[in-house]
Protein backbone atom coordinates (compact mmCIF):
# COMPACT_ATOMS: atom_id res chain seq x y z
CA UNK A 1 0.00 0.00 0.00
CA UNK A 2 1.29 3.48 -0.86
CA UNK A 3 0.85 5.27 2.47
CA UNK A 4 1.79 8.73 1.24
CA UNK A 5 -1.87 8.71 -0.17
CA UNK A 6 -3.29 7.20 3.25
CA UNK A 7 -2.04 9.16 6.34
CA UNK A 8 -4.05 6.78 8.37
CA UNK A 9 -5.09 2.98 7.81
CA UNK A 10 -6.34 1.07 10.82
CA UNK A 11 -6.41 -3.05 9.96
CA UNK A 12 -9.08 -5.23 11.92
CA UNK A 13 -8.80 -3.25 15.38
CA UNK A 14 -10.00 -4.88 18.38
CA UNK A 15 -10.81 -4.02 21.79
CA UNK A 16 -12.35 -5.92 24.75
CA UNK A 17 -13.72 -3.91 28.16
CA UNK A 18 -14.15 -6.45 30.78
CA UNK A 19 -15.19 -9.04 28.85
CA UNK A 20 -17.46 -6.61 26.56
CA UNK A 21 -16.11 -6.40 22.82
CA UNK A 22 -15.76 -2.44 22.00
CA UNK A 23 -14.55 -2.54 18.73
CA UNK A 24 -15.20 -5.60 16.25
CA UNK A 25 -12.17 -6.01 13.46
CA UNK A 26 -12.53 -2.31 12.55
CA UNK A 27 -10.84 -1.43 9.28
CA UNK A 28 -10.78 2.01 7.57
CA UNK A 29 -8.50 4.38 5.62
CA UNK A 30 -8.21 8.52 5.63
CA UNK A 31 -7.27 9.92 2.03
CA UNK A 32 -4.87 12.16 2.20
CA UNK A 33 -5.67 16.17 1.75
CA UNK A 34 -9.10 14.84 2.90
CA UNK A 35 -11.80 16.31 5.46
CA UNK A 36 -12.91 13.10 6.62
CA UNK A 37 -15.93 12.94 9.03
CA UNK A 38 -15.70 9.64 11.68
CA UNK A 39 -19.18 9.69 13.21
CA UNK A 40 -21.52 7.11 15.01
CA UNK A 41 -23.64 7.43 17.73
CA UNK A 42 -23.02 8.20 21.56
CA UNK A 43 -20.55 5.25 22.82
CA UNK A 44 -19.94 3.82 19.30
CA UNK A 45 -16.12 3.54 19.96
CA UNK A 46 -15.16 6.79 18.11
CA UNK A 47 -12.83 8.32 21.05
CA UNK A 48 -11.68 4.38 21.93
CA UNK A 49 -10.36 4.37 18.41
CA UNK A 50 -9.13 7.67 18.27
CA UNK A 51 -7.11 7.56 21.40
CA UNK A 52 -5.11 3.82 19.90
CA UNK A 53 -4.45 5.73 16.63
CA UNK A 54 -2.51 8.16 19.46
CA UNK A 55 -0.80 5.42 21.21
CA UNK A 56 -3.27 6.67 24.47
CA UNK A 57 -5.09 3.48 24.85
CA UNK A 58 -3.84 -0.30 24.17
CA UNK A 59 -5.32 -2.75 22.01
CA UNK A 60 -5.77 -7.16 21.69
CA UNK A 61 -5.12 -7.07 17.99
CA UNK A 62 -5.07 -5.30 14.95
CA UNK A 63 -2.50 -2.54 13.24
CA UNK A 64 -2.42 1.27 12.96
CA UNK A 65 -0.26 3.12 10.13
CA UNK A 66 0.40 6.55 10.87
CA UNK A 67 2.06 8.98 8.58
CA UNK A 68 2.74 5.18 7.17
CA UNK A 69 4.94 4.46 10.75
CA UNK A 70 3.84 1.90 13.63
CA UNK A 71 1.24 4.45 15.57
CA UNK A 72 3.13 2.84 17.93
CA UNK A 73 6.22 4.61 17.35
CA UNK A 74 5.49 7.82 18.54
CA UNK A 75 7.96 9.71 17.98
CA UNK A 76 8.23 8.61 14.08
CA UNK A 77 4.59 8.59 13.63
CA UNK A 78 3.26 11.22 15.56
CA UNK A 79 5.71 14.10 14.95
CA UNK A 80 3.53 15.39 12.16
CA UNK A 81 0.37 15.22 13.74
CA UNK A 82 -2.08 17.50 15.34
CA UNK A 83 -4.22 15.93 18.25
CA UNK A 84 -7.59 17.65 19.56
CA UNK A 85 -8.34 15.23 22.81
CA UNK A 86 -12.13 15.24 23.65
CA UNK A 87 -11.10 16.52 26.95
CA UNK A 88 -8.71 19.00 27.99
CA UNK A 89 -5.59 18.05 29.93
CA UNK A 90 -4.11 21.23 30.73
CA UNK A 91 -0.92 21.77 33.39
CA UNK A 92 -1.84 24.10 36.51
CA UNK A 93 -0.09 26.84 34.29
CA UNK A 94 -1.21 29.97 31.64
CA UNK A 95 -1.97 29.05 28.49
CA UNK A 96 1.20 30.92 27.05
CA UNK A 97 3.87 28.71 29.25
CA UNK A 98 1.27 26.11 27.75
CA UNK A 99 1.67 26.83 24.31
CA UNK A 100 5.48 27.87 24.71
CA UNK A 101 6.23 24.81 26.07
CA UNK A 102 4.63 22.74 23.07
CA UNK A 103 6.85 24.81 20.80
CA UNK A 104 9.84 23.93 22.43
CA UNK A 105 9.06 20.54 22.39
CA UNK A 106 8.65 20.69 18.26
CA UNK A 107 11.88 22.89 18.18
CA UNK A 108 10.29 26.07 17.03
CA UNK A 109 11.98 29.40 17.36
CA UNK A 110 11.80 31.47 19.56
CA UNK A 111 10.38 34.27 17.31
CA UNK A 112 8.23 31.53 15.11
CA UNK A 113 6.88 30.79 18.79
CA UNK A 114 5.93 33.93 19.72
CA UNK A 115 4.74 35.24 16.07
CA UNK A 116 2.37 31.60 15.91
CA UNK A 117 1.02 31.85 19.37
CA UNK A 118 -0.35 35.51 19.12
CA UNK A 119 -1.28 35.01 15.92
CA UNK A 120 -3.56 31.71 17.18
CA UNK A 121 -4.73 33.83 20.01
CA UNK A 122 -5.98 36.71 17.60
CA UNK A 123 -7.37 34.45 15.19
CA UNK A 124 -10.06 32.79 18.60
CA UNK A 125 -10.55 36.00 20.08
CA UNK A 126 -8.47 33.81 23.68
CA UNK A 127 -5.17 37.10 23.17
CA UNK A 128 -6.48 38.74 26.90
CA UNK A 129 -6.71 35.16 28.23
CA UNK A 130 -2.95 34.01 27.34
CA UNK A 131 -1.86 35.04 30.96
CA UNK A 132 -4.58 33.33 32.71
CA UNK A 133 -3.74 30.24 34.60
CA UNK A 134 -5.76 27.62 32.66
CA UNK A 135 -7.10 25.92 35.50
CA UNK A 136 -9.66 29.14 36.20
CA UNK A 137 -10.76 29.19 32.14
CA UNK A 138 -14.18 28.36 30.93
CA UNK A 139 -15.00 25.22 29.07
CA UNK A 140 -15.11 26.66 26.04
CA UNK A 141 -11.89 28.74 26.61
CA UNK A 142 -9.93 25.64 27.26
CA UNK A 143 -11.25 24.28 24.18
CA UNK A 144 -9.31 27.20 21.78
CA UNK A 145 -6.26 26.67 23.23
CA UNK A 146 -6.48 22.59 22.88
CA UNK A 147 -7.58 23.85 19.03
CA UNK A 148 -4.24 26.30 19.14
CA UNK A 149 -1.68 23.50 20.52
CA UNK A 150 -2.33 21.55 17.47
CA UNK A 151 -1.93 24.16 15.26
CA UNK A 152 0.94 25.53 16.17
CA UNK A 153 3.69 23.27 14.65
CA UNK A 154 1.75 23.24 11.71
CA UNK A 155 1.78 19.59 10.96
CA UNK A 156 0.11 17.87 7.98
CA UNK A 157 -2.41 15.68 9.37
CA UNK A 158 -4.97 17.07 12.31
CA UNK A 159 -6.68 14.58 14.51
CA UNK A 160 -9.74 16.27 16.19
CA UNK A 161 -12.12 15.10 18.79
CA UNK A 162 -15.23 16.82 18.93
CA UNK A 163 -13.21 19.90 18.35
CA UNK A 164 -16.37 22.44 18.26
CA UNK A 165 -17.77 21.09 21.85
CA UNK A 166 -18.48 23.78 24.29
CA UNK A 167 -17.64 26.49 22.09
CA UNK A 168 -19.79 29.55 21.26
CA UNK A 169 -21.26 30.04 17.55
CA UNK A 170 -19.11 32.62 16.76
CA UNK A 171 -15.82 30.19 17.16
CA UNK A 172 -17.44 27.53 15.27
CA UNK A 173 -17.29 29.51 12.61
CA UNK A 174 -14.01 30.41 13.13
CA UNK A 175 -12.65 27.09 13.70
CA UNK A 176 -14.11 25.83 10.45
CA UNK A 177 -13.00 28.90 8.33
CA UNK A 178 -9.20 27.50 9.63
CA UNK A 179 -10.01 24.34 8.69
CA UNK A 180 -11.04 25.24 5.23
CA UNK A 181 -7.92 26.98 4.82
CA UNK A 182 -5.74 24.16 6.20
CA UNK A 183 -7.58 22.03 3.22
CA UNK A 184 -6.56 24.28 0.70
CA UNK A 185 -3.30 23.60 1.91
CA UNK A 186 -3.78 19.92 1.00
CA UNK A 187 -3.82 19.01 4.91
CA UNK A 188 -5.32 16.02 5.86
CA UNK A 189 -8.48 16.78 8.66
CA UNK A 190 -9.74 13.66 10.58
CA UNK A 191 -12.41 15.02 12.36
CA UNK A 192 -14.94 13.25 15.33
CA UNK A 193 -18.39 14.81 15.76
CA UNK A 194 -22.07 14.22 16.22
CA UNK A 195 -22.98 17.67 14.79
CA UNK A 196 -23.86 16.59 11.16
CA UNK A 197 -25.25 20.01 10.24
CA UNK A 198 -22.00 21.56 10.90
CA UNK A 199 -19.73 19.19 9.08
CA UNK A 200 -21.91 18.46 5.80
CA UNK A 201 -20.59 21.26 4.02
CA UNK A 202 -17.22 20.72 4.66
CA UNK A 203 -16.48 16.81 4.57
CA UNK A 204 -14.81 15.47 1.60
CA UNK A 205 -14.95 11.65 3.17
CA UNK A 206 -17.50 9.99 5.74
CA UNK A 207 -16.54 7.13 8.04
CA UNK A 208 -19.31 5.99 10.00
CA UNK A 209 -19.38 3.71 12.97
CA UNK A 210 -22.06 1.92 14.72
CA UNK A 211 -21.68 -0.20 18.07
CA UNK A 212 -17.63 -1.08 17.31
CA UNK A 213 -17.61 -1.46 13.53
CA UNK A 214 -17.52 0.27 10.40
CA UNK A 215 -20.46 -0.12 8.18
CA UNK A 216 -20.12 2.96 6.27
CA UNK A 217 -17.13 4.54 4.29
CA UNK A 218 -16.86 6.62 1.11
CA UNK A 219 -16.36 10.18 -0.62
CA UNK A 220 -19.28 12.34 0.31
CA UNK A 221 -19.29 14.93 -2.89
CA UNK A 222 -22.62 15.70 -3.29
CA UNK A 223 -24.03 13.22 -0.85
CA UNK A 224 -26.51 14.31 1.86
CA UNK A 225 -24.57 12.90 5.60
CA UNK A 226 -28.37 12.45 7.11
CA UNK A 227 -29.62 10.29 4.42
CA UNK A 228 -26.29 8.33 4.94
CA UNK A 229 -26.20 7.99 8.74
CA UNK A 230 -30.58 7.38 9.02
CA UNK A 231 -29.66 4.27 7.12
CA UNK A 232 -27.01 3.03 9.42
CA UNK A 233 -27.60 4.52 13.08
CA UNK A 234 -29.17 2.45 15.72
CA UNK A 235 -32.79 2.80 16.17
CA UNK A 236 -35.22 4.12 19.05
CA UNK A 237 -38.28 2.12 20.37
CA UNK A 238 -40.29 5.96 20.15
Amino acid sequence: MDYSKWPLVVNNLNKTVRKFQILREVSFKVPKGSICAFIGHNGAGKTTIIKSVMDLFQYESGEIKLNGANAKDTIQSHRNVGYVPERDFFPKTTGRIFLTDLCAYYQMSKKDTAKKIDYYARVFNCKNKLDTNMQYLSSGQKKKFLIIQALLHSPDFYILDEPTDNLDPDTREIFYKVISLLHKQGKTIFISTHNLDEIQNYATYLIILVEGQICYQAHTKNKNLYRIYDKYKPRSII
